[in-house]
């Protein structure tokens, strides 16, 4: 009897670690992404809407099996992988009877086409550019949020009086982040600021000016990193 459970676990593993496998998934995935897609389109055929719903439920329950499939062959191994505890959490929430009616929770599914990463190298290039990018990221958020703080209370403190964009700092933050954007920046924010206060353009100028050289210095230190990390490549060879 265990040499009978032994066997199928096996060939169920066999089956679930299989390319063709992996490609089936990832092809129904991206059939039900397309499905989601259609199902915010709000067709007035209503048996064409049925049709695209009962394929996403199709689709559901085809993950559902994958799952329960992987955890049979895997056994308690099943979550020592953060790959399957990441697609069972998936699964799990994008399955919940809530999920029929709120779109948002079933297109998690479509997060699981992140673990096929690694079998195309350019997509598996951009990762590992963004995880190698991610601490330089991380401190720049960190000083531009300190940044945008700052001169978020000078606004406030120089501007709020008058004009409601500035007249607390939570306005005043999302005011400063369209200025660093550059959108619209100077008709829609400046202009009208110096209309009354004829110096604005002082503090808007260094604000931008500052903006640039750290989005800058995020750039080269970007690019340093990835000298860096080519030079040692290189040099290991």
């Amino acid at each position: 009897m265990v040499m009978n459970i032994t066997e199928e676990r096996r060939k169920a593993k066999k089956v679930v670690e299989d390319k063709n496998f992996d490609y089936l998934i990832m092809f129904l995935i991206c059939m039900d992404s397309v499905v989601l897609g259609l199902l915010t389109v709000g067709f007035s055929d209503p048996s064409f809407a049925m049709i695209l719903f009962l394929l996403d439920r199709l689709c559901m329950a085809i993950f559902i099996v994958e799952m329960l499939i992987k955890m049979y062959a895997y056994g308690p191994r099943f979550f020592k992988s953060g790959w399957n505890v990441f697609d069972l959490l998936v699964i799990t929430i994008s399955s919940l009877p809530v999920a029929s009616y709120l779109i948002v929770l079933r297109t998690f599914r479509l997060f699981r086409l992140l673990r096929y990463i690694n079998r195309f190298k350019q997509m598996k290039n951009i990762i590992n550019i963004f995880l190698m990018i991610l601490p330089n990221f991380a401190a720049m958020s960190v000083v531009l949020g300190v940044f945008m703080y700052v001169f978020a209370i000078m606004a406030v403190c120089l501007f709020g009086d008058v004009f409601v964009e500035f007249a607390d700092l939570a306005s005043a933050m999302f005011a400063l982040i369209q200025t660093f954007t550059l959108d619209g920046w100077i008709s829609g924010i400046a202009r009208p600021v110096m209309s009354v206060y004829p110096y604005a353009w002082i503090f808007f100028l260094s604000f931008v000016m500052i903006a640039f050289l750290m989005v800058v210095s995020f750039l080269l230190s970007v690019i340093s990193v990835m000298v860096h990390k080519e030079f040692k490549i290189t040099s290991n060879l």
